[in-house]
């Protein structure tokens, strides 16, 4: 049942954050923070923040306050449990002032299993702090040559971007080490940060985590076609029409049909048709202006899968067999205000 109170001098129209760290630091303290003025009248409370950053804590319990102070004067911060249970191991730090803006990275899978000369869907996530949503350029640290990212840049306000790694032509009989590295202009000075590899995991069919691991592990192996996207980037795309987009797919030839799918597209964007002219696929993707607004910025993520029709079986029906083609390079698109017809 016991509250711990900490008063401290407001000025009027100053940005406040106060955030405990209890239950990441395996504390059991299940904080609430409340924030009073000096009449005791309550301005802000919390009890629980998630935090996408803290790995496999299943209970976000560490409380997190964000205020715009009304007047100068005096203002208290008041830490309780939510459970009224308290003692010597209930430890907890409390961090109190102005908003510090920054971001950590995380980038998912931590390892990877690619064919020569292939492209390889990765997803980058930004975990933005105290306010911080301006665009993040992201690269490769001392990779190793053949080695490059297609769309690397985390639009601002975006909290993920999906990009594909590109690797060397040549198998390697060893795995890489790579290092994904972000950088960002905050209030006029350049930051930069190294992603955290880390894993998707999920938790009750529900809950998602990124959980941290120490390498981020490349296996180079076989060899595989290499598409490539012909059609000018970044893509503008009509919201309410249409946008085309040619990819090269060397591994195209002797097959009767290939389909380009998008993996976890925005909502609004769909692959309204393609066709195929020797080793070139010519994709119309849609974009429904209910869904998908102007200005939405972003990465397509596009997978190539040929048909061919097999008719040496002994069976009477011929079967048709889906091959795998790879992944295109990261198209980087924006919807764009107005219809136009495909280009």
């Amino acid at each position: 049942g016991d509250e711990d109170v900490f008063r401290f001098a407001g000025k009027a129209g100053s940005e406040f954050i106060a955030e405990i760290f209890a239950r990441r630091l395996s504390s059991p303290l299940d904080s609430v923070l409340k924030l009073t003025d000096a009449t005791g009248r309550q301005l802000a409370f919390n009890d629980d923040y998630e935090d996408k950053g803290a790995g496999l804590t299943t209970h976000h319990a560490d409380s997190r306050l964000s205020v715009t102070l009304p007047a100068d004067g005096a203002y208290y911060v008041r830490v309780a449990d939510a459970q009224h249970r308290g003692g010597p191991e209930f430890g907890y730090r409390l961090r109190v002032g102005p908003p510090r803006p920054d971001f950590e990275l995380r980038v998912v899978p931590s390892t990877i299993n690619a064919r020569a000369g292939t492209h390889v869907p990765i997803t980058v996530y930004a975990l933005r702090r105290d306010g911080f949503n301006g665009e993040i350029a992201l690269g490769l640290r001392d990779a190793p040559r053949g080695f490059a990212l297609s769309g690397a840049r985390i639009p601002a306000n975006q909290d993920k971007v999906p990009l594909t790694l590109a690797v060397p032509p040549v198998p390697h009989d060893e795995p890489f080490e790579l290092a994904v590295v972000g950088l960002a202009t905050i209030q006029g000075r350049t930051v930069a940060h190294t992603a955290a590899p880390a894993e998707d995991m999920m938790q009750a069919f529900f809950y998602r985590h990124l959980v941290p691991v120490k390498q981020l592990m490349v296996n180079v192996a076989g060899r595989g076609g290499n598409c490539r996207v012909l059609t000018r980037v970044p893509l503008r795309i009509p919201a309410g029409g249409t946008a085309r987009i040619e990819i090269a797919t060397p591994s195209a030839r002797g097959l009767g049909k290939v389909q380009l799918e998008l993996a976890s597209p925005p909502e609004g964007i769909t692959v309204q048709s393609s066709s195929v002219r020797g080793e070139v696929v010519s994709i119309v993707l849609a974009c429904d202006a209910a869904k998908a607004k102007p200005g939405l910025q972003g990465n397509l993520i596009l997978s190539a899968v040929g048909e061919r029709t097999n008719t040496k079986q002994q069976k009477k029906q011929p079967t048709v067999q889906r091959v795998p083609l790879g992944s295109v390079p990261a198209i980087a698109f924006e919807v764009v205000a107005g219809r136009a017809p495909a280009t």
